[in-house]
């Protein structure tokens, strides 16, 4: 009887125990500090941070803090093949001399924190994350209609203490065709590809830009996106009727567009990159610890929009 009512005792003061910590997290929610990002459980979104829907896309951000756009299939309004699923890389790059920089990823199952649940109903999804090397970044991601607006900035440089460093958004871009097409004649490209439209603004004089997607080019060319842009459209057919705009949020920030491979020249129907970058400013008060310190000026926020 000793021994039964020692266990009852025991079991009250336990529920009791968790009802208040029940309490507490509901009034005092505290950041979640976690190996990955929390992610949903049910598919398709099985493993995903965050995700957004709209008729023609998917948008998600997995666990690990990197994000993907999965095209919506005209008819069926599914997710095409999987080797059209558009990569987005966020990532820190470190130059150590003009050209020569080295990529500090996110670390994998450790480093991650966000105050947010993982779910479908986010209208801005945001968290913090840390490099190899130690760098701290926060990402934040904001849904509009059928724009995707993403901001970040690098909080702390860890154990990168030389060169210069930038916050990074990399979107690989994948080839829209089919593997078929690598072994057709330049007539059949010509005749599939003729109404295809790839324009870009180059960001030195303001110059519009038109190119063929099935003509093989290398991007880096004085007369082509040397330097920079501040806005891309590229409109294929095998792009499910959509067409994607690369642009920052005031439509002024110079972007970087690059081949698929960056040293080789290519048709950019095989794919293509975009990439986004922000220069870490450290104060003198940041230098110090100084959070609130850092600056976030410079490039605009970066926009993907699929129409």
């Amino acid at each position: 009887m000793r021994y039964s009512s020692l266990s009852m005792k025991s079991r009250c003061i336990f529920c009791i125990c968790a009802v208040w910590a029940t309490a507490i997290a509901i009034l005092f929610p505290v950041t979640v500090n976690a190996q990955r990002l929390p992610g949903m459980s049910d598919d398709p979104w099985l493993g995903y941070f965050s995700g957004y829907t709209r008729k023609n896309f998917e948008f998600g951000i997995n666990n690990e803090g990197q994000s993907e756009i999965y095209l919506l299939g005209q008819r069926n309004k599914k997710r095409i093949g999987l080797t059209r699923t558009i990569k987005i890389y966020a990532e820190v790059h470190v130059e150590t001399a003009p050209g020569k920089f080295s990529v500090k990823r996110f670390k994998d199952n450790e480093g991650f924190s966000t105050e947010m649940k993982p779910g479908l109903d986010h209208k801005e999804a945001k968290f913090t994350a840390e490099t190899s090397g130690d760098a701290k970044v926060e990402i934040t991601v904001k849904y509009d209609r059928n724009r995707i607006i993403m901001d970040g900035r690098i909080l702390d440089r860890g154990t990168l203490k030389d060169g210069k460093l930038y916050l990074v958004y990399k979107v690989k871009v994948p080839a829209m065709y089919g593997r078929t097409y690598d072994s057709a004649d330049e007539r059949k490209l010509k005749n599939v590809m003729r109404r295809d439209k790839f324009r870009f603004i180059r960001a030195e004089n303001e110059k519009r830009v038109s190119l063929k997607t099935y003509a093989e080019l290398d991007l880096r060319d004085d007369d082509k996106a040397k330097g920079g842009v501040t806005e891309i459209t590229v409109d294929m057919s095998a792009q499910e009727g959509n067409v994607f705009i690369f642009t920052t949020l005031d439509e002024t920030g110079v972007i970087e567009l690059e081949n698929k491979y960056f040293d080789k020249k290519a048709p950019l129907w095989k794919g293509y990159t975009v990439m986004w970058k922000r220069e870490f400013i450290e104060t003198e008060d940041a230098s110090k610890g100084d959070s609130k310190a850092k600056p976030t000026q410079g490039i605009s926020p970066f926009v993907i929009e699929i129409k």
